[in-house]
Protein backbone atom coordinates (compact mmCIF):
# COMPACT_ATOMS: atom_id res chain seq x y z
CA UNK A 1 0.00 0.00 0.00
CA UNK A 2 1.55 3.19 -1.35
CA UNK A 3 1.70 5.94 1.57
CA UNK A 4 2.15 9.93 1.10
CA UNK A 5 5.83 10.76 1.52
CA UNK A 6 7.47 12.82 3.90
CA UNK A 7 8.82 16.33 2.98
CA UNK A 8 11.74 18.51 4.22
CA UNK A 9 9.76 22.22 5.24
CA UNK A 10 11.21 25.70 6.11
CA UNK A 11 10.01 27.15 8.68
CA UNK A 12 9.44 30.62 9.91
CA UNK A 13 8.16 31.01 13.31
CA UNK A 14 6.71 34.15 14.47
CA UNK A 15 4.36 34.97 17.57
CA UNK A 16 1.75 36.07 14.23
CA UNK A 17 2.11 33.01 12.27
CA UNK A 18 1.84 30.76 15.41
CA UNK A 19 -1.40 29.84 15.09
CA UNK A 20 -1.75 29.24 11.42
CA UNK A 21 1.20 27.03 11.76
CA UNK A 22 -0.76 24.80 14.33
CA UNK A 23 -3.65 24.18 11.81
CA UNK A 24 -0.54 23.51 8.87
CA UNK A 25 0.76 21.13 11.79
CA UNK A 26 -2.10 19.08 11.92
CA UNK A 27 -3.20 18.80 8.13
CA UNK A 28 0.60 17.62 7.37
CA UNK A 29 -0.11 14.38 9.74
CA UNK A 30 -0.15 12.72 6.79
CA UNK A 31 3.53 12.58 6.57
CA UNK A 32 3.56 10.51 9.75
CA UNK A 33 1.14 7.72 8.37
CA UNK A 34 2.92 3.99 8.72
CA UNK A 35 4.06 2.37 5.86
CA UNK A 36 3.13 -0.58 4.21
CA UNK A 37 4.20 -3.86 5.32
CA UNK A 38 5.90 -6.11 2.75
CA UNK A 39 3.79 -9.05 3.92
CA UNK A 40 0.17 -9.02 4.75
CA UNK A 41 -0.60 -9.29 9.03
CA UNK A 42 -2.37 -11.85 10.22
CA UNK A 43 -6.07 -11.08 10.44
CA UNK A 44 -6.38 -10.03 13.89
CA UNK A 45 -8.75 -12.00 16.23
CA UNK A 46 -11.69 -11.05 17.36
CA UNK A 47 -12.49 -10.11 21.47
CA UNK A 48 -13.37 -13.18 23.74
CA UNK A 49 -17.08 -13.91 22.97
CA UNK A 50 -17.36 -11.90 19.58
CA UNK A 51 -17.71 -14.06 16.11
CA UNK A 52 -16.56 -12.01 12.82
CA UNK A 53 -18.75 -11.32 10.08
CA UNK A 54 -18.05 -13.26 6.97
CA UNK A 55 -17.11 -9.98 5.56
CA UNK A 56 -16.04 -6.66 6.78
CA UNK A 57 -14.73 -3.36 5.86
CA UNK A 58 -11.27 -4.50 6.26
CA UNK A 59 -12.21 -7.92 3.56
CA UNK A 60 -14.51 -6.96 1.23
CA UNK A 61 -13.89 -6.54 -2.22
CA UNK A 62 -16.94 -3.96 -2.50
CA UNK A 63 -18.15 -2.29 0.47
CA UNK A 64 -21.33 -1.27 -2.08
CA UNK A 65 -22.63 -5.00 -2.07
CA UNK A 66 -22.18 -5.33 2.33
CA UNK A 67 -24.82 -3.27 3.19
CA UNK A 68 -26.51 -5.81 5.19
CA UNK A 69 -23.75 -5.52 7.67
CA UNK A 70 -23.16 -1.87 7.55
CA UNK A 71 -25.43 -1.51 10.87
CA UNK A 72 -23.53 -3.99 12.95
CA UNK A 73 -20.56 -3.16 14.87
CA UNK A 74 -17.94 -6.16 13.50
CA UNK A 75 -18.00 -4.64 10.06
CA UNK A 76 -15.80 -1.91 11.59
CA UNK A 77 -14.84 -4.25 14.07
CA UNK A 78 -15.74 -2.53 17.27
CA UNK A 79 -13.94 0.66 15.85
CA UNK A 80 -15.55 4.30 17.01
CA UNK A 81 -14.89 6.75 13.95
CA UNK A 82 -12.55 8.44 15.54
CA UNK A 83 -10.54 5.06 16.25
CA UNK A 84 -11.12 4.54 12.47
CA UNK A 85 -9.78 7.97 11.61
CA UNK A 86 -6.90 7.30 13.57
CA UNK A 87 -5.74 4.01 12.28
CA UNK A 88 -2.98 4.87 10.48
CA UNK A 89 -1.52 7.16 12.81
CA UNK A 90 -1.56 4.60 15.69
CA UNK A 91 -0.31 1.63 14.18
CA UNK A 92 -3.42 -0.09 14.64
CA UNK A 93 -5.02 -0.97 10.77
CA UNK A 94 -7.79 -3.36 11.02
CA UNK A 95 -7.64 -4.09 14.99
CA UNK A 96 -10.85 -4.45 17.13
CA UNK A 97 -12.16 -1.97 19.18
CA UNK A 98 -13.81 -2.16 22.21
CA UNK A 99 -17.55 -3.71 21.23
CA UNK A 100 -18.95 -3.07 24.71
CA UNK A 101 -18.01 0.75 23.90
CA UNK A 102 -21.19 3.09 22.90
CA UNK A 103 -23.61 5.32 23.74
CA UNK A 104 -27.44 4.87 23.88
CA UNK A 105 -29.61 6.12 20.95
CA UNK A 106 -31.82 7.71 23.28
CA UNK A 107 -28.85 10.21 24.38
CA UNK A 108 -28.09 11.25 20.48
CA UNK A 109 -32.00 11.70 19.02
CA UNK A 110 -34.30 14.85 20.02
CA UNK A 111 -36.05 14.68 23.44
CA UNK A 112 -38.76 16.33 21.79
CA UNK A 113 -41.46 15.53 19.46
CA UNK A 114 -40.88 18.34 17.04
CA UNK A 115 -41.02 17.42 13.09
CA UNK A 116 -39.28 20.22 11.96
CA UNK A 117 -36.66 23.09 13.31
CA UNK A 118 -39.74 25.81 12.25
CA UNK A 119 -41.78 23.91 14.33
CA UNK A 120 -39.80 23.71 16.79
CA UNK A 121 -39.07 27.25 17.06
CA UNK A 122 -42.41 28.45 17.10
CA UNK A 123 -43.01 26.50 19.99
CA UNK A 124 -40.08 28.39 21.68
CA UNK A 125 -41.58 31.57 20.69
CA UNK A 126 -45.07 30.88 21.83
CA UNK A 127 -43.67 30.04 25.39
CA UNK A 128 -41.56 33.34 25.24
CA UNK A 129 -45.21 34.90 24.16
CA UNK A 130 -47.37 33.83 27.04
CA UNK A 131 -45.11 35.93 29.29
CA UNK A 132 -44.59 38.79 27.24
CA UNK A 133 -41.84 38.16 25.15
CA UNK A 134 -39.95 37.75 23.18
CA UNK A 135 -37.58 40.21 25.55
CA UNK A 136 -36.16 43.39 23.55
CA UNK A 137 -32.71 44.13 25.40
CA UNK A 138 -31.53 47.45 25.14
CA UNK A 139 -27.65 47.70 26.39
CA UNK A 140 -29.01 47.97 30.00
CA UNK A 141 -30.68 45.09 30.23
CA UNK A 142 -28.48 42.62 27.74
CA UNK A 143 -26.92 39.83 29.31
CA UNK A 144 -23.39 40.49 29.85
CA UNK A 145 -22.03 37.15 28.47
CA UNK A 146 -19.02 38.82 26.81
CA UNK A 147 -16.15 36.68 26.79
CA UNK A 148 -14.12 33.60 25.78
CA UNK A 149 -15.33 30.34 26.39
CA UNK A 150 -14.24 26.49 26.51
CA UNK A 151 -16.59 23.27 25.55
CA UNK A 152 -17.28 21.07 28.48
CA UNK A 153 -18.46 17.86 29.14
CA UNK A 154 -16.49 16.25 26.54
CA UNK A 155 -17.62 12.61 27.50
CA UNK A 156 -20.92 13.56 26.06
CA UNK A 157 -20.22 15.15 22.87
CA UNK A 158 -21.23 12.05 20.44
CA UNK A 159 -20.54 14.49 17.61
CA UNK A 160 -16.37 13.89 18.35
CA UNK A 161 -17.12 10.28 17.24
CA UNK A 162 -15.37 8.73 20.31
CA UNK A 163 -18.02 7.33 22.64
CA UNK A 164 -20.26 5.41 20.48
CA UNK A 165 -19.81 2.51 17.46
CA UNK A 166 -19.29 3.96 13.94
CA UNK A 167 -22.32 1.19 13.28
CA UNK A 168 -24.73 3.11 16.02
CA UNK A 169 -24.18 6.94 13.79
CA UNK A 170 -24.98 4.61 10.58
CA UNK A 171 -28.02 3.47 11.68
CA UNK A 172 -29.09 7.23 12.21
CA UNK A 173 -28.44 8.11 8.66
CA UNK A 174 -30.85 7.44 5.42
CA UNK A 175 -29.58 4.80 3.25
CA UNK A 176 -28.21 7.44 0.98
CA UNK A 177 -25.87 9.01 3.65
CA UNK A 178 -25.54 5.68 5.60
CA UNK A 179 -23.51 4.82 1.78
CA UNK A 180 -21.45 7.76 2.12
CA UNK A 181 -20.38 7.19 5.52
CA UNK A 182 -19.27 3.57 4.82
CA UNK A 183 -18.00 4.93 1.69
CA UNK A 184 -15.84 7.69 3.60
CA UNK A 185 -15.07 4.94 6.19
CA UNK A 186 -13.36 2.75 3.56
CA UNK A 187 -11.39 5.02 1.86
CA UNK A 188 -10.45 7.08 4.75
CA UNK A 189 -9.21 3.33 6.82
CA UNK A 190 -8.54 0.29 4.25
CA UNK A 191 -7.19 2.77 1.60
CA UNK A 192 -5.28 5.20 3.61
CA UNK A 193 -6.88 8.41 1.87
CA UNK A 194 -8.10 10.62 4.22
CA UNK A 195 -9.21 13.65 2.79
CA UNK A 196 -9.52 16.04 5.91
CA UNK A 197 -10.76 19.41 5.25
CA UNK A 198 -7.85 20.94 7.15
CA UNK A 199 -5.12 19.50 4.80
CA UNK A 200 -7.04 20.31 1.67
CA UNK A 201 -8.50 24.32 3.38
CA UNK A 202 -11.77 22.55 1.98
CA UNK A 203 -14.48 25.24 4.06
CA UNK A 204 -15.06 23.75 7.28
CA UNK A 205 -19.05 23.95 7.08
CA UNK A 206 -21.75 23.93 9.99
CA UNK A 207 -21.48 21.16 11.38
CA UNK A 208 -17.57 21.31 12.16
CA UNK A 209 -18.48 24.07 14.79
CA UNK A 210 -19.70 20.91 17.17
CA UNK A 211 -16.32 18.67 16.09
CA UNK A 212 -13.71 18.75 18.60
CA UNK A 213 -10.96 20.09 16.91
CA UNK A 214 -12.74 22.56 14.17
CA UNK A 215 -12.64 25.62 17.18
CA UNK A 216 -9.39 24.79 18.11
CA UNK A 217 -9.49 26.66 21.51
CA UNK A 218 -12.15 29.51 22.93
CA UNK A 219 -14.95 30.60 21.64
CA UNK A 220 -15.26 34.19 21.95
CA UNK A 221 -18.75 35.69 22.81
CA UNK A 222 -19.79 39.54 21.62
CA UNK A 223 -23.41 40.64 22.07
CA UNK A 224 -25.19 43.36 21.30
CA UNK A 225 -28.76 44.34 21.29
CA UNK A 226 -28.88 43.61 17.51
CA UNK A 227 -27.26 40.07 17.59
CA UNK A 228 -25.03 38.26 18.91
CA UNK A 229 -21.77 37.22 17.54
CA UNK A 230 -19.66 33.42 17.97
CA UNK A 231 -16.02 33.30 16.93
CA UNK A 232 -13.41 30.67 16.84
CA UNK A 233 -11.34 28.57 14.47
CA UNK A 234 -8.13 27.26 13.88
CA UNK A 235 -7.91 25.60 10.56
CA UNK A 236 -10.56 28.09 9.54
CA UNK A 237 -12.44 31.10 10.64
CA UNK A 238 -15.87 29.91 12.12
CA UNK A 239 -17.85 33.34 12.84
CA UNK A 240 -21.74 32.53 13.72
CA UNK A 241 -24.27 35.55 13.89
CA UNK A 242 -27.36 35.13 15.65
CA UNK A 243 -29.64 38.01 13.97
CA UNK A 244 -32.08 39.28 17.09
CA UNK A 245 -35.20 39.69 15.73
CA UNK A 246 -34.87 39.15 12.42
CA UNK A 247 -36.60 36.32 9.58
CA UNK A 248 -34.24 34.34 7.28
CA UNK A 249 -33.83 36.01 3.99
CA UNK A 250 -30.91 33.93 2.38
CA UNK A 251 -31.42 32.80 -1.36
CA UNK A 252 -28.22 31.26 -1.45
CA UNK A 253 -26.92 28.12 0.91
CA UNK A 254 -24.16 29.68 3.00
CA UNK A 255 -21.54 27.56 4.83
CA UNK A 256 -22.70 28.23 8.20
CA UNK A 257 -26.04 28.99 7.39
CA UNK A 258 -28.12 31.83 8.64
CA UNK A 259 -29.29 32.04 12.02
CA UNK A 260 -31.99 34.45 13.46
CA UNK A 261 -33.03 34.61 17.14
CA UNK A 262 -34.81 35.74 20.00
CA UNK A 263 -34.22 36.76 23.67
CA UNK A 264 -37.24 34.89 26.14
CA UNK A 265 -35.76 36.65 29.64
CA UNK A 266 -31.98 35.81 29.47
CA UNK A 267 -31.79 32.63 27.46
CA UNK A 268 -31.07 33.40 23.66
CA UNK A 269 -33.50 30.73 20.91
CA UNK A 270 -31.41 30.78 17.80
CA UNK A 271 -32.61 29.09 14.32
CA UNK A 272 -29.85 28.29 11.88
CA UNK A 273 -31.58 27.89 7.95
CA UNK A 274 -30.47 28.11 4.77
CA UNK A 275 -27.30 25.75 5.17
CA UNK A 276 -24.77 24.33 2.99
CA UNK A 277 -24.44 20.68 3.26
CA UNK A 278 -20.64 19.28 3.85
CA UNK A 279 -19.14 16.77 5.74
CA UNK A 280 -18.07 16.73 9.28
CA UNK A 281 -15.18 14.67 8.38
CA UNK A 282 -12.86 11.95 10.20
CA UNK A 283 -14.91 9.25 9.71
CA UNK A 284 -18.20 10.73 10.31
CA UNK A 285 -21.37 11.94 8.08
CA UNK A 286 -22.03 14.18 5.31
CA UNK A 287 -24.83 16.55 5.99
CA UNK A 288 -27.30 17.55 3.34
CA UNK A 289 -28.17 21.60 2.07
CA UNK A 290 -31.84 20.37 4.14
CA UNK A 291 -29.95 20.90 7.47
CA UNK A 292 -31.66 23.31 10.03
CA UNK A 293 -30.62 23.23 13.69
CA UNK A 294 -32.56 24.76 16.56
CA UNK A 295 -30.17 26.24 19.74
CA UNK A 296 -30.98 27.18 22.95
CA UNK A 297 -28.47 28.82 25.59
CA UNK A 298 -29.30 29.15 29.00
CA UNK A 299 -26.89 31.33 30.88
CA UNK A 300 -26.28 29.85 34.77
CA UNK A 301 -26.88 32.09 38.00
CA UNK A 302 -23.59 32.78 38.37
CA UNK A 303 -22.88 33.42 34.79
CA UNK A 304 -19.88 31.35 34.38
CA UNK A 305 -21.69 29.04 32.24
CA UNK A 306 -23.70 28.87 29.15
CA UNK A 307 -25.63 25.16 28.39
CA UNK A 308 -25.92 24.93 24.65
CA UNK A 309 -28.86 22.73 23.86
CA UNK A 310 -28.95 22.41 20.03
CA UNK A 311 -31.49 20.05 18.06
CA UNK A 312 -30.32 19.31 14.31
CA UNK A 313 -32.92 18.43 11.67
CA UNK A 314 -31.98 16.95 8.42
CA UNK A 315 -34.37 15.32 6.93
CA UNK A 316 -32.67 14.12 3.98
CA UNK A 317 -29.18 12.64 5.99
CA UNK A 318 -30.90 12.04 9.45
CA UNK A 319 -33.86 9.38 10.13
CA UNK A 320 -34.94 11.55 12.87
CA UNK A 321 -33.59 14.79 14.62
CA UNK A 322 -30.18 14.49 16.73
CA UNK A 323 -29.25 16.27 19.66
CA UNK A 324 -26.44 17.52 21.62
CA UNK A 325 -26.03 19.35 25.01
CA UNK A 326 -22.38 21.33 25.16
CA UNK A 327 -22.00 23.66 28.38
CA UNK A 328 -19.42 26.81 27.79
CA UNK A 329 -17.60 27.45 30.26
CA UNK A 330 -16.16 30.83 30.67
CA UNK A 331 -12.58 31.28 30.42
CA UNK A 332 -11.51 34.62 30.39
CA UNK A 333 -13.09 37.89 30.27
CA UNK A 334 -12.80 41.11 27.69
CA UNK A 335 -10.43 42.62 29.62
CA UNK A 336 -7.93 40.14 29.89
CA UNK A 337 -5.18 41.51 28.24
CA UNK A 338 -3.59 38.49 26.62
CA UNK A 339 -6.86 36.96 24.90
CA UNK A 340 -6.63 37.71 21.43
CA UNK A 341 -8.23 35.95 18.03
CA UNK A 342 -5.71 35.45 15.81
CA UNK A 343 -7.37 35.15 12.07
CA UNK A 344 -6.47 32.18 9.96
CA UNK A 345 -5.74 31.90 6.46
CA UNK A 346 -6.32 28.01 5.63
CA UNK A 347 -2.65 27.32 4.02
CA UNK A 348 0.03 25.39 4.80
CA UNK A 349 3.47 25.89 3.68
CA UNK A 350 4.33 22.70 2.09
CA UNK A 351 0.94 22.08 0.17
CA UNK A 352 -1.32 19.04 0.26
CA UNK A 353 -2.52 17.27 -2.97
CA UNK A 354 -4.44 14.09 -4.11
CA UNK A 355 -1.08 12.41 -5.25
CA UNK A 356 -1.40 10.05 -8.83
CA UNK A 357 -2.18 7.23 -6.43
CA UNK A 358 -5.57 9.05 -4.79
CA UNK A 359 -3.41 9.60 -1.41
CA UNK A 360 -2.59 12.81 -0.19
CA UNK A 361 0.85 13.80 -0.80
CA UNK A 362 2.65 16.67 0.65
CA UNK A 363 4.87 18.75 -2.46
CA UNK A 364 8.33 19.79 -1.75
CA UNK A 365 9.43 23.08 -2.62
CA UNK A 366 10.90 20.99 -6.18
CA UNK A 367 7.94 19.78 -7.05
CA UNK A 368 5.43 21.34 -9.93
CA UNK A 369 2.06 22.71 -8.00
CA UNK A 370 4.38 23.97 -4.79
CA UNK A 371 3.08 27.31 -2.85
CA UNK A 372 5.56 28.75 -0.59
CA UNK A 373 3.47 31.05 1.11
CA UNK A 374 5.68 32.69 3.21
CA UNK A 375 8.25 33.19 -0.15
CA UNK A 376 6.18 36.12 -2.19
CA UNK A 377 4.72 33.42 -4.75
CA UNK A 378 3.59 35.91 -6.81
CA UNK A 379 6.91 36.98 -7.65
CA UNK A 380 8.37 33.61 -8.26
CA UNK A 381 5.75 32.95 -10.14
CA UNK A 382 6.25 36.21 -12.65
CA UNK A 383 10.56 35.50 -12.26
CA UNK A 384 9.94 31.87 -13.20
CA UNK A 385 7.43 32.67 -16.36
CA UNK A 386 8.27 35.87 -17.64
CA UNK A 387 11.81 37.20 -16.46
CA UNK A 388 14.04 34.01 -17.79
CA UNK A 389 17.41 35.59 -18.44
CA UNK A 390 16.37 38.78 -17.57
CA UNK A 391 19.17 40.72 -15.17
CA UNK A 392 18.59 41.54 -11.92
CA UNK A 393 20.01 44.39 -9.35
CA UNK A 394 21.30 42.83 -6.70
Amino acid sequence: MVTPRTAATRTRVSASTYFVLVAAALAVTFAARIPAQDKPAPAPVPPAGVQALPVDLFTTKNFYLDRQYWTDPRYVRCNTPRQLTDMWTANRVGQWGDCKLDREVAKIVTPYAYKTAGEHYAALMAEAQKTGGPTVHTRQTLPNWDGRYRRGAPGEQWIWGRNLQTATMISLLTPEYQKRMVQHNFHEVVNNSPQWNAAFCYPEGLMRWWAQFSLGGTIEVLTTPNQVQFLSGIADNLLRKVHVGQKHVQQVPQWYGETVGFWNGNTLVAWTANVQGWTLSHSMFEFSSAMEIVEVFRPSADGKTITVEATFYDPEAFTRPLHAVTPWELDSGPDDPNARHTFVECRVQSTIVNGPDGRPTQLTFVDEGYVDYFGRPWAQNWEKHFEQGWERPE
